[in-house]
């Protein structure tokens, strides 16, 4: 469909389609916030024993 409106007004696609750059806010990470090895606080797996 790009290609033939292009070809009927004569121009490239850059002629039809304007773009615009904006600026994506920093996510933050564990590691930015200063909080470390986060092991220490995570809970332990449950562990499933066979039943005997």
């Amino acid at each position: 469909m790009l290609a033939a409106l292009c070809d009927i007004f004569a121009c490239t696609p850059v002629d039809l389609i304007a773009t615009k750059v904006e600026t994506a806010a920093v996510r933050k990470t564990v590691a930015d916030s200063g909080m470390g090895n986060l092991n220490a606080i995570r809970p332990k797996r449950a562990r499933l024993r066979p039943e005997s």
